[in-house]
């Protein structure tokens, strides 16, 4: 009797490991993707110490996470491309995207800019998932293009408009971007939205017609952009019609949701690269966070749906962040509280007060202070007055290399902003800065550990029995 069930609870406990094990070998249903361009771990460092600070109180701990940082699975991965060990976005997302390396401005191609790669959002689709694509800059930048189209240059964006509208993916969301669709702005004069219609897609270009979409419609939303039609204005800059990334996502996942097989949804928060190139630290801190409020919505997601896999990384790292200079032990992101407008608005102003002749002293003072820089010492105005004169300047090298090729009034203010909080920035460039990679959910633990940006879609291939081959 004794040996009976001492043989029944043996096999009992044989079935449980069975399941167990199955279980986690499970493909998840959900997968989201979240990708910060330009995101390195000094970018998500001073976000969460924005978090942890108030308006003149800089921050003494960080016992308050970013939700990215939160998340139980930590790696990094190495993000170098075949052209140079600091890479674009073109590249770096198509390694994300196809587990392939390629050259600098190359989109879904290999080295010989010819060949395709698969990608792991192609994969999903055939095995029954829905795709969608998200970004707070226009659709067919180098970032959001790498997990649809295949093209040899990023830089053919009424290309690679034509490619989305082809592909078979269920969502797409941008900001701006609609001089590529619309054909009284395009070369061609081709007018996808009206093909894009023909193929299925309902076409938004404003707030209220993209949240009016009913579930499980085939979507493409360009939604209203910058003051350059590039992307979403910088968080600082939105008015109240213009959606945040966490709005976006809840509700492209009540569109995706219709599908009973899953989807995945790739994540851009582009213009945190945008800010970090321009050294603007305010204001890719504030979009740091909008970034880190979508994630908390796929969280939230998570939490009734434990068949989820979400994962945070960067591109590669912009800028070269640094958090103190010279021989000071400290760092004050919360003098960033104060900072109204991005170097976008400053810009705009001086081509205003340029065009008119009323670029004085006075009013570009009046400008810095609404920009967030109150009381400007006697050195602060000397700086600002030699900018104003360089705005003259005719020589375009010249301003690039004083300035990284920015308007030298707005520059000048991000870098007295970036000396009173004693960080700084080392180029307007990217850099060959491994970025951090952060995970949860199901078959998370597989991406932990300093590996190559490659690895990360050979692994979700994996995980998601996507079926890609290398």
């Amino acid at each position: 009797m004794f040996r009976k069930l001492k043989i029944s609870v043996f096999i009992v406990l044989v079935l449980l490991a069975t399941a167990l094990a199955y279980a986690q070998d499970k493909a998840p249903r959900y997968i989201f993707m979240f990708i910060g361009d330009g995101m390195g771990v000094a970018q998500r460092q001073i976000a969460e110490l924005q978090l942890n600070s108030k308006p003149g109180v800089a921050a003494t701990h960080q016992a308050t996470r970013l939700k990215m940082n939160s998340l139980k699975i930590l790696g990094m991965n190495t993000t170098y491309d075949s052209t140079s060990i600091v890479p674009d976005s073109a590249s770096t997302a198509t390694s994300l995207a196809s587990g392939y390396k390629t050259l600098s401005g190359v989109i879904g191609l290999k080295e010989d800019k010819a060949t395709k790669v698969s990608l792991i959002s192609e994969h999903l689709k055939k095995n029954g998932l829905s795709i969608g694509i998200i970004s707070d800059v226009k659709i067919v930048h180098a970032t959001p293009a790498a997990f649809y189209s295949h093209i040899d240059s990023r830089n053919k964006y009424d290309e690679i408009a034509s490619q989305l509208i082809n592909s078979d993916f269920d969502l797409f969301v941008g900001g701006g971007g609609d001089q590529h669709f619309n054909p009284l702005k395009r070369k061609d004069g081709q007018d996808l939205y009206a093909e894009a219609k023909t193929k299925g897609f309902a076409v938004a270009t404003s707030r209220d017609q993209f949240l009016s979409l009913k579930n499980g419609t085939k979507v493409l939303a360009n939604l209203p952009g910058d003051v350059n039609s590039e992307a979403l204005p910088y968080v600082m800059d939105r008015t109240q019609g213009d959606l945040n990334l966490d709005e976006i996502v809840s509700k492209s996942i009540d569109l995706l949701s219709a599908n009973p097989k899953g989807f995945f949804m790739v994540v851009e928060g582009g213009k945190i690269d945008w800010a970090c190139h321009a050294n603007d630290t305010g204001a890719a801190i504030v979009n740091m966070l909008d970034l880190d409020k979508a994630i908390g919505v796929a969280l939230a997601f998570k939490e009734k749906n434990p068949d989820t896999l979400i994962i945070v990384t960067g591109d590669h790292e912009c800028g070269g962040l640094g958090l103190s200079m010279g021989n000071t032990y400290r760092v004050n992101p919360e003098l960033f509280f104060s900072q109204k407008i991005s170097h976008e608005i400053v810009d705009e102003r001086v081509k205003s007060l340029s065009e008119k002749k009323e670029l004085t002293h006075e009013a570009v003072f009046k400008l810095a202070e609404e920009f967030g820089l109150i009381s400007l010492s006697e050195a602060e105005k000397t700086a600002i007055v030699n900018s104003i004169a360089d705005e003259q300047l005719a020589d375009k090298n010249r301003i690039k290399t004083l300035y990284g090729g920015y308007r030298p009034v707005s520059m000048v203010f991000k870098r007295l902003f970036n000396t009173r909080a004693n960080l700084y920035w080392t180029s307007y460039s990217h850099t060959g800065i491994p970025v951090m990679l952060t995970a949860e959910g199901m078959g998370a633990e597989k991406f932990a550990g300093y590996i190559d940006n490659t690895d990360v879609c050979k692994i979700l291939s994996r995980v998601t029995r996507a079926g890609m081959k290398w």
